[in-house]
């Protein structure tokens, strides 16, 4: 709910129900806002069988969020003007272990100011306090978006309630992106932020100090972050000069650096609103007491061609990232340095750096450094079916490492429940599991000489809207057919001889019974095949032969324009034939509510 004074003397309010705001008063200089959300999530698991490491047996009853999200979080905001507010936020967490004094309460975001000052010279803002959500350029301080590829149906965290509960499969299948809240393509940063905006010339510039996720802590060894931006607007075009620096001292004695530069320019052309020209190029190095900091290139270009010039639009995208630029704030992962952790900071409450994903078979989109490509992206669209494909080719620059990170998308969620709460790596029979957020990655090793390897992916993205029973249906589907070879390849190789085949299905419907009840259906399949040059299983001297099914059935009930209930019961069904140890059956069901105030 918000509170607005307009005037000394008159007081009005509005309201919000999840982001909407039902009645509106301009030209107010004052106001206050109160509202956020409350979410309950209930997870219920029988297994016939699973992992023998796996605490609490095979049926278990989990309720709360094991990503250490909150139940509960009050977001207020106070504007004394109409050039400044503040903002703050309290949160109520309750993990129910059983112990005593079972809850978490604090800030989740911090205590935030936010400035603003118009002048005929220009826009001056400044940001500092909490943390804010914030993006500099694709390869400096930015989240990965990708091409919107993925299914609809296991909900996130964020999702928002919408005021017609079809909207959010109607929003996807119109343009492709969910709607989402503002942390959507961009990064954490708490410290101080100062922008120029509207300049004489066309010039914008950004300053920012402080940290990001990965610079945190209670440490008072100096660990911080600094970035900025110049940028040059040219009509609807633009130039703009990025840099970035992250440094950490690896000693108390604040003698020895650990951190990383870099440094790019990033633009963006339109020719008639045919063609455009987009990207960013640049140089960074990584620098620590066992690295010698030598730099490389970062460069990241994408043409594309609308319909009207090529009768389908069309992007070919190129990307090369040396495997001396490590940025963890970007949009590319760090696959070739085994980051420097000091025990200053392994033994303080600070994040550690994060460690290399390997050689990762990853979607189209997500790029890593030590590595070069071309990617191909295209939709079509015949009356009410739209087809989204891609295609991408990829090469490593040097070969370091033998091995390969995969997933498994047909249970990738379920399967990062069998873990709660930490994020262990080197886990399941054959300790070739590692959690990350909402999932799961599996390791496989080649075992021939280490070379720079080759990477093919194609995807596919199907959306129908049609009718059932005079009712509006929905249809998605995504393939994914994935690649790794011991070299550059234009096209797939899907012999025995490349070392992982990856190819998954996945099938969702969506049925709308009404203005405030969707029925759902989700189908998936994996089959993931090892190469003759990966690892074998000592019993089975074969390599991996793995086999994932999963099917579900769900249904979205809005009970008020503010309150959504959310209802999930997955079957699954996954083993290796070749690895008789890896395998798991079982149910889960999930039940959220959400409600908006």
């Amino acid at each position: 709910m918000s509170y607005s004074q307009s005037s000394l003397d008159t007081n009005t309010f509005s309201i919000n129900y999840g982001g909407e705001e039902q009645k509106k008063y301009e030209d107010s200089p004052t106001y206050l806002s109160v509202g956020g959300y409350y979410r309950f999530l209930g997870c219920f698991t029988s297994m016939n069988y699973q992992y023998d490491e796996i605490v609490g047996g095979n049926r278990n009853l989990f309720v709360g969020d094991d990503s250490n999200l909150p139940q509960l979080s009050l977001n207020l905001e106070l504007s004394p003007s109409k050039n400044t507010s503040f903002s703050t936020d309290l949160y109520l967490w309750t993990p129910l272990t059983g112990k005593e004094d079972d809850y978490v309460k604090g800030l989740l975001l911090g205590v935030n100011l936010n400035g603003k000052h118009k002048t005929n010279f220009g826009e001056f803002n400044v940001k500092t306090g909490g943390i804010h959500w914030y993006r500099l350029s694709n390869l400096t301080f930015a989240s990965n978006t990708g091409y919107n590829r993925y299914s609809l149906f296991e909900r996130n965290p964020w999702d928002p309630n919408t005021k017609n509960i079809f909207d959010r499969y109607q929003t996807f299948y119109e343009n492709g992106a969910l709607t989402q809240d503002e942390r959507w393509g961009q990064q954490a940063f708490q410290g101080f932020i100062f922008e120029g905006l509207s300049l004489p010339k066309g010039f914008d510039f950004s300053f920012m100090h402080g940290k990001s996720q990965l610079n945190g802590g209670t440490t008072l060894i100096p660990n911080n972050l600094t970035g900025g931006k110049i940028k040059k607007r040219l009509n609807n075009n633009f130039l703009a000069l990025n840099y970035i620096r992250s440094s950490t001292f690896s000693d108390s004695l604040s003698s020895s650096l650990v951190g990383f530069n870099l440094l790019t320019s990033d633009f963006e052309y339109h020719f008639e609103d045919r063609v455009s020209f987009t990207g960013e190029f640049g140089a960074g190095n990584y620098f620590s007491p066992n690295h010698q900091g030598d730099w490389g290139e970062a460069i990241d270009l994408s043409l594309k061609f609308n319909k009207e010039f090529t009768f389908i639009p069309i992007e070919i995208r190129y990307f090369r990232i040396s495997p001396n630029v490590i940025n963890n704030n970007g949009i590319f992962w760090n696959t070739s340095i085994q980051e420097y952790t000091p025990n200053i900071i392994e033994n303080s409450n600070s994040a550690p750096l994060l460690f290399p994903f390997a050689s990762s078979l990853t979607n189209i989109g997500q790029m890593t450094n030590n590595r070069y490509g071309l990617i191909l992206n295209s939709d079509i669209e015949i009356k009410r079916n739209k087809l989204s494909f891609g295609y991408s080719c990829a090469g490593e620059i040097e070969g370091i490492s033998n091995i390969i990170t995969y997933n498994h998308p047909a249970n990738n969620i379920q399967l990062s429940r069998f873990w709660r709460w930490d994020f262990p790596a080197n886990v399941g029979p054959y300790g070739n599991l590692n959690k990350i957020y909402r999932g799961v990655y599996e390791k496989i090793r080649i075992t021939d000489s280490i070379t720079a390897k080759g990477f093919n992916s194609i995807e596919l993205n199907f959306k129908s809207f049609t009718k059932l029973f005079n009712k509006d249906l929905m249809i998605f589907y995504l393939g994914g057919f994935h690649t790794v070879q011991n070299k550059f390849n234009a096209l797939p190789n899907f012999q025995s001889s490349a070392y992982l085949r990856s190819y998954n299905q996945q099938l969702e419907f969506y049925l709308k019974m009404n203005k405030s009840i969707v029925l759902s259906n989700y189908f998936a399949f994996d089959r993931i095949y090892g190469g003759e040059n990966t690892e074998l299983d000592i019993v089975s001297n074969k390599p991996k032969n793995q086999i994932g099914l999963s099917y579900a059935i769900g249904v979205d009930i809005s009970l008020s324009k503010n309150t959504g209930l959310y209802i999930r019961h997955r079957w699954m069904d996954y083993e290796d034939l070749n690895y008789t140890l890896d395998k798991y059956k079982g149910q889960e069901t999930s039940v959220e509510l959400k409600i908006y105030f």
